[in-house]
């Protein structure tokens, strides 16, 4: 069993991400990093030293199925945390939207 890394756990992410794609059809898919929170800085107007939290859960996979987003959520070693299943309007999925980076999307971007 190879080593801990957030790599490798991201990789599990994906492939589980590729796999609900594949059996349940959703329009959209995301694999989505939650950003550490800023909890202290110190130093004046630039900061010299800064300490940051890591969220729970870590990674978000997002299956969009038009009028609403079933949410898986992960720990930061790859492990399955629970699901819910969110309205795309609510104020939930807007705090999300603020608060992850996208690591991986099914959706094409238009250049």
């Amino acid at each position: 069993m190879p080593k801990f890394t957030e790599r490798t756990a991201l990789k599990e992410v994906v492939k589980f991400a590729k796999r609900e794609y594949r059996e349940k059809k959703p329009q959209n898919i995301r694999v989505l990093r939650v950003k550490e929170e800023k909890l202290v800085a110190f130093g004046g107007p630039f900061p010299v030293m800064s300490i940051k939290a890591a969220q729970i859960p870590f990674y978000i996979v997002a299956l969009d199925y038009g009028d609403m987003y079933r949410l898986y959520n992960f720990g930061k070693d790859g492990a399955l945390i629970g699901g819910e299943n969110v309205e795309k309007d609510s104020d939930k999925m807007k705090i999300i939207e603020k608060s992850t980076k996208t690591e991986y999307s099914t959706q094409h971007k238009k250049y």
